[in-house]
């Protein structure tokens, strides 16, 4: 069976060392051996060993003729685990890149296969590219190229590279020409071959490479670095159009670059060139017109420059042009809106949303619903002018987000007003029936229950194939649940699983035959209810329903669950797992991808499988499976990890992209789908987290849950939110785990494993302590803050933990708590599953001790 290695920090530290050692991660490859002869030698000279047997094949098994390949990941190796480069392999994981390099040539000098020759060569120029040996690495890289396989375009790629950034454009260009355009790094080829030519004083033809690369989508980590170089290399040609494309590239970068980044560099390159235009052709890029403003504040919105894209709509929405309804004056009112309600000035964002409504213009005839719900007339619906002009394209859009602004301030008439036009205005629009579902919600806050169940209870026949009715039945159950009519809830949650009987969803999946269960128990039919509680344990694995099935089964009946959860393991144990074939396990890419992966260069692994179609999720789910196998092996989990998680929704209607979630979540971990349930929940960093969880005394399987959530497993992602590492932490919370422990709490530390971890476990058993009569709460507290979960239990003190959960206000908090809980089940089960599970034992009330304390005051 698969296993996942538990990568410990170096090891996945040098996998992220070793995919940066270029823009895409540099690549090396092995150069052929020596040609060795066959010299006649008397009988009595030393006999020459012979070469070793080539190392075994690789993951794809061909198949029988007529049968499409198998990938195997059992037979998946990476090179540094051959048992010969066992020391290599060891000052690797010690960043000893000079005594590793040495200790690779040695191994070099004993009898190879041509095969394993190659590959241990090409491993070498990676190494002497992170030793600061790029010249070395360069003659490592021509030796791979001209021994052929698989990387040969990889190595003169990466020869071509290095020899460009050492300043020998010539060389790198020669290499550059011979890499094949049916590679995925070819897209690449641009920027090398780019930087080469400006080396050599060729503006021209290094000014087309450069936008033809910058055409294509990158990461801002990789596209702004290139766009600055680029907009340096036209400044040191003067001329009026290179003054003026370096402004568009500077630009560029203050506007897209994701949380400013180049910013500053940016800035002096277009004060510089602006400098060298005359006022004519200063002028337009000094005072923009309104399509460029307004396409400047969406770009800044995009990338999550709130402020600067604010300041924008103060020009835009002072322009004449947005004084009258049309569709430039909708979006500009809009656009502000938006700034204002990410810069939490949310009851301003309400007006101005107003505002933008009576821009957008009145709907047009042709969209208008005769059958709109009746909703009093209230702010946010203003009436616009006949023949205003017409309506703009989002007006419906500007609707909605005007209606949830008002709903966040609690200005709940607004909202339902709003919602209410939406739905009369575009009865057949995608977002028509989140508006009847919102509106509804928005309509039981004033206190109109009645309305709120009448719109609720018509939705299914209003809106047949909308996405929201689900919510929409599980919301009007809730409502019967929460006043203890649970007879009243049984007919919406029956329709629900009559309709959606196998919901997938992570915050949905179980939901309608669990709290079935539970209204079948509270009136009086408490075998069909556990039943149902028995059902969720065997049909949705793991998941947090199936948590709190199993907790609730077992205070009454606690060898009934455990007889449903052990049926449910034996029945999957042997249920058949479908192996991963495919033609395109033969495809030339896939061969690539699964070499690079070997040598550990997850990231071009990653680019030749998206030529597959594993990004744009069109590939075959084998190779979506494949693909996540042969980079959680090559050390990138976080790829991997994105892989299944970005797989797991299912596809609308009409959607050819592939959904994962049924080939494995709907069996238990065991027998042959062990090894799926492991690639989707790893334990990265095994040895720190093992020791900080036992030094904070909170269980392994939290900490991997948190993290997952938080990070998917990157030690140096960084939200926008300014939080850092594996367990994003902010830097003042870092402070205060930190000064105990006598840890660092910079940015940079936080981006280290060891640091990350320790703090972010420390802070899970402060929170755990918080809540010591269910230590399960630390879960929302440490998305929401520990004063949250305490505000909300001293609201509903005698709240059952699953309703209350249903019922926490920041939605955020919400799905991040039955993620969370259902990842902590997952981890317990795999890895602990021989101690008592916590997640499985979710307390009943959600705070025992003041369920207590009102029952103690009750007279």
């Amino acid at each position: 069976m698969f296993r996942l290695d538990a990568r410990s920090g170096a090891a996945l530290a040098l996998a992220s060392a070793l995919a940066l050692t270029a823009a895409l991660g540099a690549s090396c490859a092995g150069a052929p051996p020596a040609q060795r002869g066959t010299p006649a030698c008397p009988p009595l000279c030393p006999q020459q060993t012979p070469p070793p047997p080539a190392a075994p094949p690789g993951p794809v098994v061909p198949g029988t003729p007529g049968e499409a390949p198998v990938f195997d990941p059992e037979r998946l190796t990476l090179v540094l685990d051959d048992p010969r480069l066992a020391p290599v392999q060891k000052l690797v994981g010690q960043e000893a890149y000079g005594s590793a390099v040495a200790a690779l040539v040695q191994a070099l000098s004993a009898p190879l296969s041509p095969e394993d020759a190659a590959a241990f060569r090409y491993q070498l120029g990676r190494l002497r590219a992170l030793a600061g040996d790029p010249l070395g690495a360069a003659k490592e890289y021509d030796a791979a190229a001209a021994a052929g396989g698989p990387l040969a375009d990889y190595a003169r790629f990466a020869a071509a590279d290095l020899l460009a950034r050492a300043g020998q454009p010539d060389a790198a260009l020669e290499r550059a020409r011979a890499v094949a355009s049916d590679v995925a790094i070819a897209d690449d080829l641009d920027r090398v071959v780019a930087g080469a030519l400006a080396e050599k004083g060729d503006i021209g033809g290094a000014s087309a490479r450069w936008q033809a690369y910058l055409a294509r989508s990158w990461p801002a980590s990789t596209w702004v670095p290139e766009a600055l170089r680029f907009a340096r290399a036209l400044l040191r040609h003067p001329g009026q159009e290179r003054a003026e494309e370096a402004i568009r590239l500077a630009r560029r970068i203050l506007d897209q670059a994701p949380g400013g980044a180049g910013a500053g560099e940016a800035k002096e390159i277009l004060d510089q060139a602006l400098s060298t235009l005359p006022f004519a052709r200063r002028k337009p890029f000094l005072d923009p017109g309104p399509a460029d403003l307004l396409a400047r504040a969406r770009a800044l919105l995009t990338s999550r420059q709130d402020k600067e894209a604010l300041a924008v709509t103060d020009a835009l929405i002072a322009l004449p042009e947005a004084q009258a309804p049309s569709a430039f004056a909708c979006d500009a009112f809009a656009a502000r809106g938006e700034a204002l309600g990410r810069l939490r000035r949310r009851a301003e964002a309400a007006d101005i949303y107003g505002t933008a409504i009576e821009r957008c213009g009145p709907a047009a005839p042709a969209a208008a619903g005769a059958s709109a719900p009746a909703v009093a007339a209230g702010a946010g619906a203003p009436a616009v002018a006949a023949g205003a002009g017409a309506p703009a394209p989002r007006r419906p859009e500007t609707l909605y987000n005007a209606a949830r602004a008002s709903f966040r301030v609690d200005r709940h008439a607004e909202s339902a007003a709003r919602f209410a036009l939406l739905e009369k205005e575009y009865p057949d629009h995608r977002l028509a029936d989140d508006a009847r579902y919102l509106g509804a919600r928005a309509l039981l806050a004033l206190g109109d229950q009645a309305q709120f169940v009448q719109r609720l209870t018509a939705m299914p026949d209003d809106y047949p194939s909308g996405d929201m009715v689900a919510d929409g039945l599980f919301e009007l159950a809730l409502f019967e649940m929460e006043r203890d009519s649970w007879a009243g809830a049984v007919r919406p949650l029956e329709l629900g699983l009559a309709r959606f009987p196998h919901e997938r969803a992570y915050h949905a999946a179980g939901r309608f035959p669990y709290y079935l269960a539970r209204a079948h128990i509270e009136t009086g039919s408490p075998d069909k209810g556990k039943a149902l509680l028995e059902q969720v344990i065997r049909d949705y694995p793991l998941s947090f329903y199936m948590a709190l099935s199993h907790a609730r089964l077992a205070d009454v009946d606690p060898a009934a669950a455990q007889r449903a959860l052990s049926a449910a393991l034996e029945r999957d144990a042997s249920a058949p797992y479908t192996e991963l074939r495919s033609a395109q396990f033969a495809h030339p890419a896939f061969t690539r991808a699964v070499e690079l992966a070997r040598q550990g260069e997850a990231k071009l692994a990653r680019l030749e499988l998206d030529a597959l179609g594993v990004g744009s999720r069109t590939a075959p789910r084998e190779v979506m499976w494949a693909s996540a196998f042969l980079l959680a092996r090559a050390g990138a989990l976080p790829q991997s990890y994105s892989i299944l998680r970005t797989a797991m929704a299912a596809p609308a209607a009409g959607d050819s992209r592939v959904e994962l979630a049924g080939e494995w979540v709907d069996h238990y971990p065991v027998g042959r789908w062990r090894s799926a349930w492991e690639l989707a929940y790893p334990r990265p960093f095994a040895a720190v987290v093992a020791a900080e969880t036992k030094r904070s005394a909170i269980p392994e399987g939290l900490a991997y849950a948190i993290m997952r959530e938080e990070s998917a497993f990157d030690p140096r992602v960084a939200s926008h939110a300014q939080a850092y590492g594996l367990m994003q932490l902010i830097v003042p919370t870092a402070k205060r785990m930190a000064k105990p422990l006598g840890l660092p709490s910079s940015v940079e530390a936080l981006k280290r494993p060891e640091v990350n971890v320790a703090l972010g476990c420390r802070y899970l058993s402060v929170l755990r302590g918080q809540f010591s009569d269910n230590p399960l709460l630390a879960i929302p507290a440490y998305n929401a803050g520990g004063g949250a979960p305490k505000r909300w239990i001293a609201e509903r003190p005698s709240q059952s933990f699953d309703l209350w959960v249903e019922r926490i206000p920041y939605e955020e908090t919400r799905l991040y708590t039955k993620r969370v809980l259902a990842s902590f089940a997952v981890y317990e089960h795999l890895y602990t599953g021989d101690q008592p599970s916590e997640a499985l034992r979710t307390p009943l009330p959600a705070s025992p001790a003041a369920r207590s304390a009102v029952a103690n005051a009750a007279p």
